[in-house]
């Protein structure tokens, strides 16, 4: 059977989904470093803009306790102007998922912060309403173990694979041989890829 398991991830068919990585939000994350989940999470946003993957952004609440969205992000994504909501789940947002709907797309990257929230209601919700909806766990975050442990086990319930930011750009890229290969691992950032290439030169 090909499903979300099985089935690659294409950069003709992808759309990433960014929910909720704002300043207030990020105060309260303690399942990842504040420093790697910034990186990751702007790595994945260059690494598939790179690619000709659409990005779709929302936030909630950034004029209020939530605050705006990370300026890291913003800066890396300049043309892409957030979808600001009331509704907790993304998904609920008419405007979220008509910006998803015109990307005429059906695999979906979704993170956010919170896991077990932000990220994972619209990626279930997307699920139901037919798409290949994958979550990037290390560029998601939440507040404690408890919050992850039910976030993993809610989505892999519902059949929502998780993936790490640089296994799906890399799935994403498919061919070391593309001319936008050196690009891609570069918008990555991988540090062992960097010692790797060091260790390689010569004098």
């Amino acid at each position: 059977m090909n499903t979300s398991f099985t089935k690659p991830l294409s950069r003709e068919t992808t759309v990433l989904l960014i929910t909720d990585h704002q300043v207030g939000l990020y105060t309260g994350v303690r399942d990842i470093t504040v420093a790697e989940l910034k990186h990751n999470i702007v790595a994945l946003a260059k690494a598939v803009r790179l690619l000709g993957v659409p990005v779709v952004m929302t936030g909630t609440m950034t004029d209020g306790m939530w605050g705006p969205i990370i300026p890291e992000l913003r800066a890396a994504l300049p043309d892409v102007t957030p979808i600001i909501r009331t509704t907790i789940n993304a998904w609920d947002d008419p405007r979220v998922v008509e910006a998803v709907k015109k990307t005429g797309r059906h695999q979906l990257l979704v993170a956010g912060i919170s896991l077990e929230i932000c990220a994972a209601l619209p990626a279930i919700a997307a699920k139901q309403a037919g798409y290949d909806t994958r979550v990037m766990l290390d560029a998601s975050g939440t507040f404690n173990d408890a919050k992850r442990t039910a976030g993993i086990q809610r989505l892999t319930g519902a059949g929502v694979p998780l993936m790490d930011h640089a296994g799906a750009a890399v799935e994403l890229l498919h061919d070391n041989a593309d001319p936008k290969a050196n690009a891609v691992y570069g918008a990555l950032d991988m540090a062992f890829a960097t010692l790797v290439w060091q260790v390689t030169q010569k004098g």
